[in-house]
């Protein structure tokens, strides 16, 4: 028996172009909003961190080189960035005396909380 299966893409959720170019130009404004702030790199202090960064498919691809406790001034959206940049630190199951014990069932640890990595602090709250 002989058994044909047709397989097609999706068709893309495609917004009105007209609408789509107006959020995009809204958004490109904020984000280019320069913000004069401080640079704390919280896991490595007296570090400096590099990284590439584009937000936008058609913006060229820039390095940034950000050293513990200089001022500068950056855009809005990479400031943005920087304050969601978290990492992951996994906590294994308590015991009954309230100890870190073994792992549970599944081998893998239980819960986790997310503690921030670096910090741009702008000017006017400082």
């Amino acid at each position: 028996m002989v058994q044909i299966k047709q397989i097609s893409r999706r068709p893309e959720n495609k917004a009105d172009p007209v609408k789509a170019k107006e959020l995009m130009d809204k958004l490109r404004k904020e984000h280019s909003k320069m913000v004069k702030g401080q640079f704390e790199f919280i896991d490595a202090q007296g570090g400096w961190l590099e990284f590439n960064y584009r937000f936008f498919p058609e913006d060229m691809l820039v390095t940034y080189k950000f050293i513990h406790g200089e001022i500068c001034e950056i855009p809005m959206g990479l400031v943005k960035h920087l304050n969601n940049t978290k990492k992951k630190i996994r906590s294994f199951g308590m015991n009954q005396d309230g100890i870190n014990g073994m792992l549970p069932e599944r081998g893998v640890p239980s819960s986790y909380e997310t503690v921030s990595r670096v910090r741009f602090t702008p000017v006017d709250v400082l």
